[in-house]
């Protein structure tokens, strides 16, 4: 019975919280804040346009900058539209005071709270026959824990590690792999992709140095050559990038399973868009002086500008990135998730993509 105790006192902290913060917050007004970051915003992109002049900024990197001021002015428009009425308090609390009440409610229907729980032990011992994969995953940890020159227990968990998204534990494990067992081009080709998806999508340098590692040791190892030219990319060394993915494609057979992914790497490379911009800092002059439902007006001009652009240069994952956090922004759910399923047909085949699009839907909470 002591457990229901820790849950009420538990629930009764948590709505007292809401409430007094409710409370805090319907007092505050948002409209300093945002016109005091709003003129943040113009300082940096000052600084952004003394940075391009001077030479010490690439164009790119400048666009870039403006495009994440952009962002914030997103979300500073739309939290002071948001601004608590004094009013809502009571209705906070009202609904916060009901989430635990239905709870009980439905698991005292539903639930089985005369159950006892079930042991950490009895979990484990059990594991194998009820398919618990996470617990199945832990005995191996503990094993490992005491024995951690078993290579044979590193393999064992490193494909549960891939099959959970746990990427950086699956590239630690790979490490292992390689010390214990030695050195092959397809293990530094496998640690380069695993540390690739733990960067949602984006190569890291110890990613380029693994693949770099296995070209060393087979220098026609396929998905080692793929991921160096992925690196070469991202790190907007475009011409040796498009050189790698040539070279890939012209020994790779016809029916290759990454040849769909090198084509449309080479198709981006050949055929560069330019990244939609973020607001001039004239744009964000004038927001500052506008209303908020001014200022609402302009940014979503801005966002379906910027979705128009989209639909003509569909291939520009960064746009896409931006729209949907956007939409989100903008309190656009379903448009959001919309865009988000038109993102992932168009860039399907391409890992390192399609990773960063299911990390943003993670964050952003979509499907």
């Amino acid at each position: 019975m002591e457990i229901w105790f820790i849950f009420a006192a538990l629930s009764v902290g948590i709505v007292t919280a809401l409430f007094l913060g409710s409370r805090r917050l319907a007092a505050r007004q948002g409209t300093d804040s945002a016109s005091a970051q709003i003129a943040i915003y113009k300082d940096q992109l000052r600084e952004i346009d003394a940075d391009l002049t001077r030479g010490v900024m690439a164009p790119a990197e400048a666009d870039a900058h403006r495009t994440e001021v952009a962002r914030r002015l997103l979300a500073v428009s739309a939290a002071e539209g948001n601004v608590a009425r004094p009013g809502q308090a009571w209705m906070v609390f009202i609904l916060a005071l009901l989430v635990p009440a239905l709870a009980f409610a439905v698991y005292s229907r539903l639930g089985a709270p005369s159950f006892p729980d079930l042991p950490q032990a009895e979990r484990l011992a059990n594991a194998e026959k009820a398919g618990d994969l996470e617990a199945m995953v832990y005995k191996v940890e503990q094993h490992l824990q005491q024995h951690p020159d078993d290579v044979n227990g590193w393999e064992v968990v490193l494909p549960s590690y891939k099959a959970m998204s746990r990427f950086n534990d699956a590239a630690q494990a790979m490490r292992r792999v390689i010390a214990l067992k030695g050195p092959t081009a397809e293990l530094y080709a496998d640690l380069s992709e695993m540390l690739m998806f733990a960067g949602n999508g984006l190569m890291p340098a110890d990613g380029l140095a693994a693949a770099r590692e296995a070209l060393k040791i087979d220098p026609k190892n396929s998905k080692a050559r793929y991921y160096e030219a992925l690196g070469l990319s991202q790190d907007n060394q475009h011409a040796a990038a498009l050189a790698a993915f040539e070279s890939l494609l012209a020994d790779s057979a016809s029916d290759a399973p990454w040849r769909p992914a090198v084509e449309k790497q080479i198709a981006a490379l050949k055929q560069p868009q330019a990244n939609p911009t973020g607001p001039t800092q004239d744009q964000v002059e004038a927001a500052g002086s506008m209303t908020s439902g001014d200022q609402q007006a302009m940014i979503r001009s801005m966002v379906d500008g910027l979705a128009a652009k989209l639909e003509a240069d569909p291939k520009n994952l960064d746009g896409w990135l931006r729209l949907i956090r956007a939409r989100v922004v903008l309190k656009e759910a379903d448009v959001a998730q919309a865009a988000l399923g038109k993102a992932r047909g168009i860039f399907d085949g391409d890992q390192g993509a399609v990773a960063q699009l299911s990390a943003l839907a993670q964050e952003l909470g979509l499907k």
